[in-house]
């Protein structure tokens, strides 16, 4: 048996790994989530703002041209238009990137943890269906119940890449699954799918535990 063969049996056990923003718990194991608290702060998105002009309208009136630095008067009726200097099209160009900052879409809320499954399989821990329990308490919270969100199953590299994809299908969807039964949490709330080893949070280690994980993400209401 080989060193992939050897790893197989050991690693199958272990089950899904969520990780806020990505990799902190690959890096720090305590600041993974251990509570519903954390996975309400976790998955709540962060209040957008935008300035507001007292006044009945959203926006604020543009101010006169001879109040900007650098602004270009209005040609008169009749005339040649006046050029653009540098410091008005400085200004122009500093508009235009703010109005693009303000109209980035952020980037969804999400978490990562560690969910483990008897060996081989789909089928849920005492362990796993502790963390579960926090996870159920949070997404049944006033502060989520209004939110969708997707599971998504991942799997480390080692091992046949389409049984790994049809594995952390099943496990995505048995993590769904629990929620639903135990929480009342409804299934058009949760969209479980799974990538197999194709998105390896740590693909310079295709074996390592990072790699196997779920991903919940915060989809919106």
């Amino acid at each position: 048996m080989g060193t992939v063969g050897m790893l197989r049996p050991a690693l199958a056990g272990l089950g899904l790994l969520l990780v806020m923003g990505g990799a902190a718990w690959a890096t720090d194991p305590a600041s993974a989530p251990t509570t519903s608290e954390d996975f309400i702060k976790a998955l709540t998105p962060v209040p957008k703002t935008r300035g507001l002009a007292l006044g009945t309208g959203d926006t604020a009136p543009a101010p006169a041209a001879s109040a900007v630095p650098g602004a270009v008067p209005a040609a008169a009726p009749g005339s040649a238009p006046v050029p653009a200097t540098p410091a008005s099209k400085a200004a122009t160009s500093k508009v235009a990137t703010f109005k693009a900052a303000a109209t980035q879409p952020k980037e969804a809320p999400r978490i990562s943890f560690q969910v483990e499954f008897a060996f081989n399989s789909a089928e849920l821990t005492l362990t796993a269906t502790g963390i579960l329990n926090e996870l159920g308490r949070a997404l049944t919270s006033p502060d989520l119940a209004a939110y969708r969100f997707q599971l998504t199953g991942h799997t480390d590299g080692v091992g046949n890449p389409d049984y790994n994809l049809a594995l952390s299908k099943r496990r995505a969807a048995s993590v769904r699954d629990y929620l639903t039964r135990t929480f009342g949490v409804s299934s058009g709330r949760l969209v479980a799918i799974g990538r197999g080893s194709q998105q390896l949070l740590d693909p310079a280690n295709p074996a390592s535990d990072v790699n196997r994980r779920v991903e919940i993400v915060n989809l919106g209401s």
